[in-house]
C-alpha cells in the first residue's frame, strides 16, 4: 500500500485515514523523500523510537515505523512526519514538500519558548510562531539563544560552522554536559559529521555566542533542506560564505539518499 496526501493513524495492524483534529505532540520526526529515497532513513527511525521510549512509551512502535516507511510515496517530492501524540496515538502525515532552497537568512528570537529542547515534537507549535516572527522581520529562520547567551538551536534547524578545514558543531548539552539537552539531536548534523569523518577532516564541539561567529562560514541544517549556507543574520554577526564548499557538500549530502519505497 502506498499512501497519498493526508493524515493516517495506526490501529495496531494498519494505517487508516485519521479523523478529527490533530492532537498535541510527544514526539515527531520528519524528513524529505524524493522519488522514494531518503537521506539516513535508519537514523530517522532510530531517533523516533528512542524519543518515544524517552517519552514513556512502554512498547517500541517498531511495527508502526516499518509500516509508515513502507507506505511512503515512491515518486514526487514529499515531507512526511511521524507523530506520537499526547493520547498515545501513532500517526503519519503525508505532506507535499514546501519549496527548497540552498541558502537561508536568520533572525534572533527575543525569547526561548521551548519546554523540551532535546525532543522534537512538543515545542513544534511554539517554534512555528518563532519562525513566523522571523518571516515578519524579513528573515527565513529564527535563532534561539539560551539564558547564558550561547547559540542553542533554530526554530527548524541546527547549526554547524567552519574555521578553515575544521568543522564545528554545538554540543547536545550545555555546560560541558552538566546541564540538560540544549538542542534537538539532529539527524542532519550526524550525517554531516560522518561526511567530515569520511573526508578526513577534524571535528570539534564548541559552545559559542553569536558575536563570536563573525566572518565565520555558518551552515543551517535540517532534514527538509539538507545543508543551507547562511547568507545574512539580521542584526547579528556578519558572516562569510564559501560557495564552492557549500555546493560540493550539498551534492554529496543528497547523493546519500537511499530507497525506502519502490511501489507505485
Amino acid at each position: 500500500m502506498t499512501l497519498t496526501e493526508g493524515r493516517y493513524r495506526w490501529n495496531g495492524h494498519e494505517l487508516r485515514p485519521a479523523t478529527g483534529p490533530a492532537l498535541g505532540l510527544f514526539v515527531a520526526d520528519s524528513f524529505l523523500i524524493r522519488d522514494g529515497a531518503v537521506v539516513a532513513p535508519e537514523l530517522h527511525r532510530g531517533r523516533f523510537l528512542r524519543d518515544a521510549d524517552t517519552q514513556g512509551m512502554v512498547h517500541a512502535p517498531i511495527a508502526f515505523v516499518d509500516a509508515a516507511f513502507a507506505a511512503l510515496p515512491a515518486s514526487g517530492l514529499w515531507f512526511p512526519r511521524l507523530d506520537l501524540t499526547e493520547r498515545g496515538e501513532l500517526e503519519v502525515w503525508i505532506r507535499p514538500a514546501p519549496p527548497l532552497g540552498p541558502t537561508v537568512t536568520l533572525w534572533t528570537s527575543p525569547h526561548d519558548p521551548r519546554t523540551e529542547p532535546g525532543i522534537k515534537g512538543p515545542d513544534i507549535p511554539a517554534l512555528a510562531e518563532l519562525r513566523e516572527g522571523a518571516h515578519e522581520a524579513g528573515a527565513d529562520e529564527a535563532v534561539i539563544v539560551d539564558a547564558a547567551g550561547f547559540l542553542a538551536d533554530g526554530a527548524t534547524t541546527c547549526f554547524v560552522w567552519w574555521r578553515g578545514d575544521i568543522l564545528y558543531t554545538q554540543p547536545i548539552s550545555a555546560g560541558g554536559g552538566s546541564r540538560p539537552a540544549n538542542r534537538v539531536s539532529s539527524v542532519t548534523v550526524d550525517v554531516v559529521r560522518q561526511m567530515a569523518v569520511e573526508a578526513g577532516l577534524d571535528i570539534r564541539e564548541e559552545e559559542i555566542r553569536p558575536i563570536d561567529l563573525a566572518r565565520v562560514n555558518l551552515w543551517a541544517l535540517n532534514a527538509l533542506h539538507g545543508i543551507r549556507g547562511v547568507t545574512e543574520w539580521h542584526a547579528g554577526p556578519e558572516l562569510s560564505l564559501d560557495d564552492d564548499r557549500l555546493e560540493a557538500w550539498q551534492k554529496i549530502y543528497w547523493s546519500r539518499a537511499t530507497k525506502v519505497s519502490g511501489d507505485e
